[in-house]
């Protein structure tokens, strides 16, 4: 695909030598550190075995990964301003790539761990600075549409990345599933310094303005109730990720292959979500459609509470039920952001990656707790419906101190894993 085709770039408006920079490869950056999260979970159950190590050893692995994921974010936005956008991506990219590759030759679960945060730590260039390259190229009337297409993509991978590692670890052992991490990492370093010109000017002077940046921006209640709460609202919901193997292999009976179309359909609504946010943020105000997602999850982790309590779970009905739950995740992730940036639109940049960095926190500690008490499915759900009732919490009054000078959906970025 043509790098300078129509709707397949971006241009750089304004400048004698247009800068065009491919969306694909921006949507394939971006999604190389989400699709790790994914697209390894079915192989959880399979992978602790071969090392003879407890379940709950490799869900601390999900949780690393995530946290590597919050961190980098966090980094890797500063140093691109200071170095450059693609020296950054490439050594992000080329990290990400070695690390997949290690990790496939891990021989206990703990270094297979160190391998999955370093790996995280390096997918995470793509995920903040593909963000940032669509601000470099682009208006901000024109970067909206864009973000948009960008954020579609990008939930395409996680809805496959689980039917695609199920039955790789069905039919080729877990350790395929990272040789493909790493070839795709290694296709996307090659496309960066093939394909992706530099769109940043490197600043001397970029770390304290960021840090400080950061500082106002935590310390300003109605971005850290939005920031939190929208952590809560769309990666909470990563305890059902951590737990799924479990709860799908062990207590259902089913293959790891099945577990992963399981997981691809739950994933696929965070796409529907997000689609009918970016159709409806022109008729809907952001504070609504915050409201509507998370009552929709919070109603379909009640019912998963109820089902299995009954006794009546079954693998088709709590897939279902997750559908809903994420398709509310989906529907609330870009009104939470637009709502965050919307404190301070003079420093937008920093309060993405804050924003993402927080959200990969809330991610990781969701994860986390859900290898804790004795019922996997239990802790997970009790921590969905814990997380959806404080972003409930939180919100509250927040949106009406922001709807006074609304920013509909559209004036922001709609991109949440």
């Amino acid at each position: 695909m043509p790098a300078g085709s129509g709707e397949a770039s971006l241009s750089k408006a304004g400048i004698g030598a247009p800068a065009r920079v491919p969306v694909w490869l921006l949507g394939s950056m971006t999604l190389s550190g989400t699709l790790g999260i994914h697209i390894f979970a079915p192989a959880l159950v399979v992978a602790a075995q071969a090392f003879g190590a407890r379940n709950a050893e490799l869900q601390l692995g999900i949780s690393l990964y995530i946290w590597g994921l919050a961190f980098g974010q966090l980094v890797h936005g500063p140093l691109s301003d200071r170095f450059g956008r693609r020296p950054v991506l490439i050594a992000g990219s080329a990290v990400f790539t070695l690390a997949s590759l290690i990790a496939a030759t891990a021989f206990s679960a703990s270094f297979f761990n160190v391998c999955r945060f370093a790996q995280a730590l390096g997918g995470s260039a793509g995920m903040v600075i593909a963000r940032t390259i669509v601000r470099d190229v682009s208006t901000q009337e024109g970067s909206t549409g864009s973000l948009a297409k960008l954020n579609l993509m990008i939930l395409v991978g996680p809805g496959l990345g689980p039917v695609i590692g199920g039955f790789l670890v069905t039919h080729a052992g877990w350790q395929s599933i990272l040789i493909l991490l790493g070839l795709s990492g290694a296709l996307n370093t090659a496309a960066i310094v093939s394909l992706l010109p530099e769109t940043g000017t490197p600043r001397s002077a970029t770390t304290r303005s960021v840090l400080g940046n950061y500082v106002r921006l935590v310390t300003s209640g109605h971005f850290a109730a939005y920031a939190i709460g929208g952590g809560c609202v769309t990666t909470g919901w990563y305890a059902f990720l951590s737990a799924a193997p479990l709860i799908y292999q062990q207590r259902f009976g089913l293959t790891p292959d099945a577990s992963g179309m399981h997981l691809g359909v739950v994933v696929a609504g965070a796409w529907i979500g997000s689609f009918t946010a970016s159709r409806q943020s022109q008729r809907w105000s952001a504070p609504r459609m915050l409201a509507l997602g998370c009552r929709l999850s919070l109603g379909a982790a009640f019912g998963l509470l109820a089902a299995f309590l009954s006794g009546l779970a079954s693998p088709v009905l709590v897939t279902g039920l997750m559908f809903l739950f994420t398709c509310g995740v989906g529907l609330a992730g870009p009104a939470a952001l637009a709502l965050a940036t919307s404190v301070d639109p003079a420093a937008f940049g920093s309060a993405s990656g804050l924003y993402g960095a927080i959200q990969m926190a809330v991610g990781a500690l969701a994860a986390a707790g859900a290898s804790f008490g004795r019922d996997g499915a239990m802790t997970a759900i009790a921590i969905l419906i814990g997380c959806e009732i404080a972003a409930l919490c939180l919100f509250a009054g927040r949106a009406r101190r922001i709807a006074k000078a609304p920013v509909p959906c559209s004036k922001r970025a709609h991109e949440d894993a």
